[in-house]
């Protein structure tokens, strides 16, 4: 999937970025001369310059007088498109290593965060989780319907935490996630038995039950985790590595809460 856009600057903008990312570009190196790159790209210097300027305004070159322009390290970038280009070096082809990391932070966020709400959540926060509810069920059947609202149901649990930093980090990872949306379609399965494990996610955090809010949603990542990665995995052509139980549901275990 296109990173940035379809113009010529763009493409050319893409491809230095995933030799960035990618650490064929490797921090502290100098890009080739203008000339070069717009020789080997087919396009004329403007289109490299305005390339150029578009890495720059992501944290990803600099230029140096009387030394050229030098490749910054992409992990200081707070971009959310650097990520995307680290998690998918090259157009359909996963770096499986990114994607755990970046799953393991996600699911860290998840957990406190839910519980959070769960501590902090209003009236308001609940008539507006029972609307992402009704929204779901109307959606039942429809993958990539469900999935939106799913989404906006996530923003919702960040808003209820009464923390603005997490409504924007939920936004950022949407923009990052934006490549394996495929993926999240397999542990997002638009029906009865995924609705009934969000509305029990509801229901724990309309009764403040933070710690069980905790457990909950930590069971969910240690379930879905394995699944992301081996979608990853054959998407890319790489070894395929599934050792959780794929019967399990962790909406299964509501007892042990």
């Amino acid at each position: 999937m296109a990173i940035w856009g379809d113009r010529k600057a763009d493409r050319v903008a893409e491809t230095l970025l995933r030799q960035i990312a990618s650490g064929r570009l490797r921090p502290g190196s100098v890009l080739a001369r203008e000339a070069e790159l717009a020789e080997a790209h087919g396009v004329n210097r403007s289109v490299v310059r305005e390339a150029i300027r578009q890495l720059e305004a992501h944290g990803l070159v600099q230029p140096v007088k009387r030394r050229g322009t030098i490749v910054l390290d992409p992990l200081e970038s707070p971009s959310p498109d650097v990520l995307r280009a680290m998690l998918e070096p090259e157009p359909g082809v996963f770096d499986g290593k990114v994607l755990r990391d970046l799953l393991e932070v996600r699911a860290t966020l998840d957990i406190e965060m839910s519980a959070l709400a769960a501590q902090r959540r209003t009236d308001d926060d609940l008539a507006a989780f029972e609307a992402l509810l009704r929204r779901l069920r109307g959606h039942l059947g429809q993958p990539d319907a469900y999935a939106a609202a799913m989404d906006d149901f996530i923003l919702c649990v960040a808003r209820a935490t009464q923390n603005r930093i997490y409504q924007a980090l939920v936004s950022w990872h949407h923009r990052v996630r934006a490549d394996i949306d495929a993926m999240n379609l397999m542990i997002r399965l638009a029906n009865e038995s995924h609705l009934s494990g969000v509305a029990f996610l509801v229901q724990l955090i309309a009764e403040q039950r933070a710690d069980d809010v905790r457990a909950l949603v930590e069971g969910v990542h240690a379930w879905s985790i394995p699944r992301v990665l081996a979608a990853a995995a054959l998407a890319s052509g790489a070894p395929l590595e599934l050792q959780a139980d794929i019967t399990f549901s962790p909406f299964h275990s509501r007892e042990s809460l």
